[in-house]
């Protein structure tokens, strides 16, 4: 593993779990602080401490929220998930306070940039939590992306970050960004729009693979850096897709993170993925149940970033947007 963050994973204490009270009793007197992440999947809180300038993990929770549900199609934040976000929500301003944490920065992406009634739910949240909630641009999304990443990897990199409504591209070298985009194309807004049939029919699928890559290629013209470089992926599909290919029944950082997965290995995933219905894949080891049904469309996101970019394999990181917010907004304002 990279010294340049194992540190910081040694040193975390919990994993998104719920402390106990023995957990408390040694965490509280300690100074937290939180990030949370309003996704298009997934709503993510990371407690952590600023221990000298380093980000030290303490714990990291995930609910799936699914913030996007029937936005790409109705342009509105569906009444159910913006229910199920706000009980999230709710639960992690409780855990948070059994560990003191000090102060928040709450962040929303692409569904929240996209849907037309998003300033109404920003009003619900502060009234009823007290919350703050800043929606972040794509390009400011990818760049904390970056800033997660370059905690761990110094060397010339292109990040990939497949998301519920978009995919973010960053290239840098030396811990700085050279060039950035995000295109709205996600594992959600995927789903959504191009597989029907449970499991999904080769048409359907056939479709959603030629139209990812058509709009990849065209975006992506002129951005992709000169080779060599590492290719490193971040967020839910690319941890998924390493879980499923090692048959971790628990998350694991320590083993997710610097994992890889070559070309070949995703193809044969693929393969297994379509094959299923979406009761099938829930109990595939390693897949978190509520990503069955997205899974497969984040699967065909990754392997059209292969086919662009003529990689062969990519490099796992378990520091993503979450952790770049953190180092962004409570570390390195204080250096």
């Amino acid at each position: 593993m990279d010294n340049k963050c194992e540190n910081n994973l040694k040193n975390r204490e919990l994993d998104g779990i719920t402390p106990n009270d023995n957990e408390i009793k040694e965490k509280v007197k300690k100074h937290h602080l939180a990030v949370i992440d309003i996704g298009t999947n997934s709503t993510r809180m990371l407690i952590f401490r600023n221990d000298q300038g380093k980000l030290v993990r303490v714990n990291k929770s995930v609910r799936y929220t699914r913030m996007g549900q029937g936005v790409n199609q109705t342009g509105h934040l569906h009444p159910d998930a913006e229910k199920r976000n706000m009980e999230a929500l709710e639960e992690y301003k409780n855990i948070a306070a059994d560990y003191e944490v000090e102060e928040f920065y709450l962040f929303g992406t692409s569904a929240m940039r996209d849907a037309d009634n998003t300033e109404a739910y920003l009003d619900a949240v502060k009234e009823k939590l007290g919350f703050e909630i800043e929606v972040i641009s794509g390009e400011a999304e990818a760049e904390l992306g970056f800033v997660g990443v370059s905690q761990c990897f110094e060397e010339k990199i292109l990040i990939f970050d497949i998301g519920g409504g978009s995919t973010e591209f960053i290239y840098g070298e030396d811990n700085e960004i050279k060039r950035m985009m995000s295109i709205n194309l996600g594992c959600v807004r995927c789903t959504e729009e191009y597989l029907f049939t449970d499991p999904p029919t080769f048409q359907e699928l056939e479709r959603m693979n030629e139209n990812i890559y058509a709009e990849f290629e065209k975006r992506t013209n002129g951005f992709l850096p000169s080779k060599p470089y590492k290719l490193i992926g971040i967020g839910g599909t690319a941890t998924s897709l390493s879980t499923i290919k090692q048959e971790l029944k628990t998350y694991c950082s320590e083993m997710v993170h610097e994992s890889t997965i070559t070309k070949d290995e995703l193809e044969r995933m693929i393969d297994s993925l379509a094959s299923k219905t979406i009761k099938e894949r829930q109990n595939i080891v390693g897949l978190e149940a509520k990503r069955a049904d997205i899974i497969l469309a984040g699967a065909f996101l990754l392997l059209n970033i292969f086919k662009i970019t003529g990689e062969t394999v990519f490099t796992v990181c378990d520091y993503d947007n979450l952790e770049g917010a953190a180092y962004r907004r409570f570390v390195m304002k204080n250096e």
